[in-house]
């Protein structure tokens, strides 16, 4: 441990951004926690439910390899390995009393927490790390959940909110990440199906009626 090299984060996001093997940013798992602790509470964390079929930090890790490689923004590949961070503080038996397996409830704002206040603290001694680059982070997790509707109306309601073209489109590849890192059960499909319309030229066209 204590010969182990010290990551910074621009090594992070390069990791993140050209790696497509999960197993070879697991092989970091201890340097990454040097830069960011918080994120042990994932490693080994077993979800329990039958849409999951990786322990949280492996399925926050195929979640960033299953984005698109050259997305302009870093904080969405840093996002993708956040975004559950919340999980072990919301998991919680299901509502009925023959559901098996366990949820977690308000897990996207529970992790934006987490990232918001003891994650990004962290990072704002790191070279390029800047406010803005924390706002755009905290967005993608706190709404890497939200459910979607191929519909103008639900895609305005984001525009309406000051979220860009090139967020909105970010989003919409976490949320096909984040449902491909999942056991591909019809629900999920179908979010992957909505995801992948709404990142793509839907998003481009309702945004240009606005102009």
């Amino acid at each position: 441990m204590e010969n182990l090299k010290l990551m910074t984060l621009k090594e992070l996001i390069g990791l993140l951004r050209k790696e497509t093997d999960a197993k070879r940013i697991d092989e970091k798992r201890e340097e990454i926690a040097r830069l960011m602790p918080k994120v042990r509470i994932m490693f080994d964390f077993d979800q329990r439910n039958q849409a999951h079929q990786y322990d949280l930090w492996l399925h926050c890790i195929h979640t960033v390899t299953g984005l698109p490689r050259d997305l302009d923004d870093d904080m969405i590949y840093l996002g993708a390995l956040l975004h559950d961070i919340g999980k072990p503080d919301c998991q919680t038996r299901g509502r009925r009393a023959d559901d098996e397996d366990m949820h977690y409830y308000g897990h996207p704002k529970r992790s934006m927490e987490i990232v918001r206040d003891e994650v990004i603290p962290g990072l704002l001694d790191q070279d390029g790390f800047e406010k803005e680059d924390a706002r755009r982070l905290i967005y993608y997790v706190e709404h890497h959940d939200d459910r979607m509707s191929v519909d103008e109306r639900c895609v305005n309601a984001y525009f309406d909110k000051g979220v860009s073209l090139e967020e909105f489109r970010n989003l919409m590849h976490l949320q096909v990440a984040d449902a491909l890192a999942h056991v591909q059960i019809p629900i999920v499909a179908q979010r992957v199906e909505k995801c992948r319309i709404l990142s793509g030229a839907y998003a481009c066209e309702v945004f240009r009626k606005r102009a």
